[in-house]
């Protein structure tokens, strides 16, 4: 390992890009010619890269009828099997006891990039669970014994299962059935004698044929009419509804109204969350950005709507709801502006409500927020996720709010040594409220260390981000100081450029904040961000001098983008041209060259590395390839079979480790002695020179430019 001392500074460089180069360049330079003694090996109890990967998540909490048990499921990656274990458990909350009970397959991958997650529905008696799992290249529903002697299919449909609910009464179970798997890859094969007819559902940016996994295999994908998301071949059939008799297993067909039908919200806003009680009352969120509500229908509209009387309904977003069982009330959690979740209990007939717990991060029943908890009669289930400290189980009393450890499968994880998390609230320079987490390493640092900023979502254990792309605790060992940011709320139509701009405003302030603290070098800053926290990140290295290095996850806008996406049908030109002023290049040819990195190249004056999944990365070819053109250093890896965000456990461990080594490389000047990385550091080595010695030539022309300027004026 190669460091580099006597470069700190805590001039504050506001002025010329060759001045913003001076930042890394010397020490990259300096780091690649002086060696000195590595430093001490960081300590074994910090956390692994690997570790960090294959955290496991809980989700899909349900209890049983009688209220005793509560069903739920593990999923863990495996760097290994470049997959995930699944495996489904049931929790006695009378005893605390666990029991795994049956295997969950393999994962069923759904838009932009996650694992489907979603409640088992039991048995009236309260023996079995139903769920949907895939095997052998099959999506069916399945059932466990909960005392843990078995698990098989109930099902042998053509088709994957789609989705499964419980009936209303309560004694079957709905599903819905896509096209027949033979019929599917059939079509494929069609199209691939007979060539691919291009319309508004084809994207061309990414493979047409087999170009992304659906339910374990290699499959044709086509856009189904929404911005980006996307489904197999044959998504528009009319998918087939069955009924599944609980008690005999018996199958009959089902009618599309046995199933639970979206509920419209006030103002057609798109629900939150949508709960229904046993006896048919419905309990629904919604959210604008900058304000929400929560109200409560009765079972076929007898009485007035009642709407939730507590303020933070209003001015928090309402996340999940959930009845309680047995009694007229309504518990919900609230996410504050960090993210933060606080439990609640309604209570309907008098309409009292009263705060529960407050969590110091996500209090739910899993990965997605608006999952609700599991809940008995006494107590609500949860998954209990904070900026340190990876998810667990806890039971927590609904009368004193005191909780009591269930389940830990992260325990090994939860006991190795992680950095100090600050939470940080802040207002931009037009007022806007920030938050974020701040790491540090465990000892207050004794001058300032440089900082990376990842600015989008901070969420639960926050690994790295929206995406999980850049490892925090190992930042902080590495002795940089690490920013999750959250975006701004901001109310009212969507405005590109107007969240651009807040955020760089907020990131400022930040900085000038960490600075004052005598926390964070702002010579030495580093950014990254995935989907809109790559727009920001860009943004702030093109429009500020605050940046000396980049990674992004997501490819930017470019005039060749607009082509790809713009044939007649696609949604694309109306929603860029709502949310960005974006025409077609030749129509708005200034917004273009304020927005697309591809035609301002030269305000990139900072190491940039794109670690893209292969579903986009067409999309930012016109960006790399000018970059490449240019002496600014940069380097593309694409993920084969990756969506928007990465899954595969081996990528997301190559994408950690290489994030870490690029900024402890720009940032630090510090080279890994790993043999396997000898080519890395030389080729950043020789992009570091080559820009320096442009960076030279430039300095030299401005100054004879400056001479000559002088003379003719005398």
């Amino acid at each position: 390992m190669i460091a580099v001392a006597g470069l700190r500074t805590k001039a504050r460089w506001r002025g010329s890009r060759p001045g913003l180069e001076r930042r890394w360049i010397g020490a990259a330079l300096l780091a690649a010619a002086t060696a000195v003694p590595a430093p001490a090996a960081v300590e074994p109890r910090w956390p692994e890269l690997r570790e960090l990967v294959e955290v496991a998540e809980l989700s899909a909490l349900s209890a049983s009828p009688n209220g005793r048990l509560v069903a739920f499921r593990t999923d863990r990656p495996s760097i290994e099997r470049n997959s995930y274990e699944l495996a489904w458990h049931v929790l006695d909350t009378a005893t605390g006891a666990t029991r795994r009970i049956a295997s969950g397959g393999e994962p069923i991958l759904i838009e932009p990039g996650m694992l489907a997650t979603e409640p088992p529905v039991w048995s009236p008696n309260g023996r079995w669970i139903y769920f949907r799992a895939l095997r052998a290249g099959a999506v069916q529903v399945w059932r466990a014994a909960v005392d843990g002697s078995g698990w098989q299919a109930v099902t042998a449909e053509e088709g994957d299962v789609l989705s499964v609910e419980r009936s209303m009464d309560g004694r079957a179970l709905l599903y819905r059935v896509g096209p027949p798997r033979a019929e599917i890859e059939r079509a494929e094969l069609d199209e691939y004698d007979n060539g691919i007819l291009v319309d508004e559902h084809v994207e061309l940016g990414q493979n047409l044929f087999r170009g992304a996994i659906i339910n374990g295999r290699h499959a044709t994908q086509r856009l189904t009419g929404n911005w980006f998301v996307r489904g197999g071949l044959l998504w528009s059939r009319p998918p087939r509804l069955e009924r599944l008799d609980l008690a005999t297993l018996a199958r009959t067909a089902a009618r599309e109204q046995d199933f639970s039908a979206p509920v419209d919200a006030q103002g057609n806003e798109a629900p939150e969350s949508v709960a229904r009680s046993s006896r048919g009352d419905v309990a629904t969120s919604v959210w604008s950005g900058s304000e929400g509500s929560l109200t409560v229908v009765r079972e076929g509209g007898r009485g007035a709507a009642l709407t939730c009387p507590a303020e933070a309904c209003r001015t928090d977003r309402v996340a999940w709801t959930a009845w309680r069982p047995g009694r007229d009330q309504l518990v919900f959690a609230t996410a504050d502006r960090a993210i933060v979740m606080t439990l609640h209990l309604w209570d309907l007939a008098s309409g009292q409500v009263r705060t529960i717990i407050r969590a110091n991060g996500l209090l739910n029943g899993g990965r997605q927020e608006n999952r609700p908890c599991a809940l008995t009669a006494s107590e609500a289930v949860c998954v209990v996720a904070e900026p340190t400290s990876p998810p667990r189980l806890e039971a927590i009393d609904l009368e004193t709010g005191v909780g009591r450890p269930s389940f830990d499968p992260n325990r090994p994880l939860r006991a190795r040594r992680w950095p100090s998390a600050e939470r940080l609230n802040w207002r931009g320079p037009d007022g806007r409220e920030f938050t974020g987490v701040l790491f540090l390493p465990e000892r207050a640092p004794e001058r300032p260390l440089p900082l990376f900023i990842n600015y989008y979502r901070c969420e639960g254990f926050i690994r790295g981000g929206l995406g999980d792309e850049w490892p925090f605790a190992l930042f902080a060992a590495s002795g940089i100081a690490a920013m999750c940011v959250n975006a701004t709320r901001m109310g009212g139509p969507q405005d590109g450029v107007g969240q651009y701009r807040a955020a760089l405003g907020g990131i400022e302030v930040l900085i000038d904040v960490l600075d004052n603290r005598g926390l964070a070098d702002r010579s030495r800053v580093g950014m990254g961000g995935l989907s809109f926290g790559s727009e920001v990140t860009m943004w702030a290295v093109a429009n500020s001098d605050l940046i000396s290095v980049a990674s992004v996850a997501s490819p930017q806008f470019a005039p060749s983008t607009y082509w790809f996406n713009s044939v007649r049908g696609r949604d694309y030109p109306r929603i860029l041209r709502q949310v960005w002023g974006l025409g077609s290049p030749s129509e708005t040819p200034d917004q273009w060259r304020l927005l697309s990195p591809a035609l301002h190249v030269d305000r990139i004056r900072v190491p940039l590395l794109m670690q893209l999944s292969e579903q986009e990365s067409r999309y930012g070819i016109e960006f790399y390839a000018q970059l490449t053109n240019s002496s600014t250093p940069t380097e593309l890896y694409v993920f084969p079979d990756e969506p928007h965000i990465k899954v595969q456990p081996r990528h997301r461990l190559a994408v950690y480790r290489r994030n870490l080594d690029w900024f402890r490389f720009w940032l630090h000047g510090h080279e890994d002695p790993d043999p396997s990385k000898t080519d890395q550091y030389r080729r950043w080595r020789a992009l570091a020179e080559r820009f320096a010695a442009d960076a030279q030539r430039r300095q030299e022309r401005s100054q004879s430019s400056s001479e000559t300027r002088s003379n003719t004026r005398k």
